[in-house]
């Protein structure tokens, strides 16, 4: 038995695992150490998986514990969940005792179960399940034993339509009579119930949104307190460009690790692809006949646009091929660590008007890692998500007033976010849009921050918060900003 329920306005899947009976003996000692692993799938693939703890020596375990996947709303259609049941083995392989699929697409009850709890948000709801073995003895005593259910039923059927056809006018007159006499008491019973649920539907719904707003504003304190506890800097001024290096690629990365000491330079050629270079130091990248030589590393996937970081040790970028899935790469490991679906609408519109490639711009700051979008919902406005990176969770999004039109690039310092705009995709680049979550930075506060005159718009920007530089690519030169901060006023 177990649980679903759905929250849409936080994204947010609920499955407690409450128990099993009965289950099948595994250990020669007649008992078995069930646990419980649920997948999300998605088109045939498990985007994520968790797992309740072991119970020891039972076929009647309960478990009573949560699993929480977070899933946008715009998505809760394209995944379903695959409950198994498994027995824990201290050597060897844990074995498959059951499995029960739950979704759009399952079976009987497991489509029922899912539809129950669409059609009931926040509310959740409680069904057993029976697990199926994998076998073909199992399966094929099912078929016989559906196939018998439908002669069965179609010889019902056929007594029943020759019943019918036995009845007299004089039953049918009276038949449709007292149906037009159900059917007018029915819609007086309808609209009775009508007025009555408006009423109470009405209390509810405000009584939901009351605790929505209250929940929404809670929230939105704790992020000003941890931002404006973490970073007070502003941009005041770019001070000086290097050219470090330059390449015939019009579009492209650079960038080294935001948050570690190493001094490794990673190097992504092109707006797409699955093959980038680790270069050991800024001297190595800039010297080709440095050594060590640099390591090409091939990805499973392929990235989409110049928007990808490397933080602390992994490489996040956007699935080409995906609207939003963002992908966690382990760069030691050379594995995907984990995935992700941005939601509200993110990848259905560039970025910037000047990056034609790029739908998803990650980025990092003092405060970690974020995402920018823009949205279609509010014409073209850009969007920034706070992500956590271990979990890949959304921590907030803020709708910003900077618009994706004659932009180029931007990136985040000390949590404000910074635009870069030019007329025509040529200069000058200018940052002529600032939002901050906090409202520390006034129009006054700010100077005109122009970038050096450059013949044509960023392929990217990247801030890099351990060494206070802007790493840029133009044209093929890959190149470092120097900027100038100052304190920004503290939050009342």
């Amino acid at each position: 038995m177990f649980s679903l329920c759905y929250l849409p306005t936080a994204g947010r899947l609920t499955i407690t695992i409450i128990k099993a009976r009965n289950l099948k003996a595994m250990d020669i000692t007649g008992a078995s150490d069930p646990y419980v692993k649920v997948s999300l799938m998605c088109d045939g693939r498990r985007l994520k998986k968790r797992k309740t703890s072991t119970k020891r020596n039972t076929l009647n375990p309960v478990y009573n514990e949560a699993i929480v996947f977070d899933v946008p709303p715009e998505n809760i259609d394209q995944i379903h969940l695959s409950i198994a049941v498994m027995d824990y083995d201290r050597v060897g392989h844990n074995e498959i005792i059951g499995v029960c699929q739950v979704g759009n697409e399952a079976e009987r009850l497991g489509r029922d179960h899912w539809s129950e709890m669409l059609s009931y948000p926040r509310k959740p709801i409680a069904h057993w399940h029976s697990l199926v073995e994998q076998g073909l003895e199992k399966c094929t005593e099912a078929t016989r034993a559906y196939i018998q259910d439908f002669q069965e039923f179609s010889k019902n059927i056929s007594a029943l339509l020759g019943r019918c056809q036995t009845y007299t006018s004089e039953y049918k007159s009276a038949v449709h009579n007292l149906a037009l006499r159900v059917e007018r008491a029915q819609r007086e019973v309808d609209y009775l119930e009508y007025l009555r649920e408006e009423d109470g539907c009405r209390e509810s719904e405000d009584k939901t949104l009351a605790e929505e707003l209250v929940q929404e504003a809670e929230e939105e304190k704790m992020i000003r307190t941890l931002l404006n506890a973490s970073c007070d800097n502003m941009l005041m001024g770019i001070k000086s460009l290097k050219i470090v290096k330059k390449t015939t690629d019009t579009d492209g990365s650079w960038m080294k690790d935001a948050v570690s000491d190493s001094p490794k330079v990673y190097f992504f050629i092109g707006s797409r692809g699955n093959t980038f270079w680790e270069f050991a130091n800024i001297r190595a990248f800039v010297e080709d006949s440095t050594k060590p030589a640099p390591r090409k590393l091939i990805l499973t996937q392929s990235w989409q646009g110049t928007g990808q970081v490397i933080y602390k040790g992994f490489l996040f970028f956007h699935n080409q091929g995906t609207p939003n899935e963002i992908i966690k790469y382990n760069l030691q490991k050379r594995t995907v660590e984990d995935r992700m679906l941005l939601p509200g609408g993110a990848g259905r519109a560039l970025v910037y008007q000047h990056s034609p490639s790029t739908y998803i711009d990650l980025a990092v700051d003092e405060h970690g890692l974020w995402a920018i979008h823009s949205g279609p919902g509010i014409q073209g406005h850009l969007v920034i998500t706070k992500i956590e990176p271990g979990t890949l969770g959304v921590e907030h999004s803020w709708d910003t007033p900077c618009r994706s039109q004659d932009a180029e690039a931007s990136f985040l310092l000390c949590g404000v976010l910074y635009v870069v705009y030019s007329s025509g995709g040529h200069g000058p680049h200018r940052i002529n849009c600032v939002y901050d979550p906090l409202g520390t930075i006034s129009e006054e506060d700010l100077p005109k921050l122009f970038f050096p005159r450059r013949p044509r718009s960023h392929s990217m920007i990247h801030y890099n918060p351990r060494d206070k530089q802007l790493y840029a690519w133009n044209d093929g030169n890959q190149i470092i900003y120097k900027v100038q901060t100052k304190r920004k006023q503290p939050l009342e």
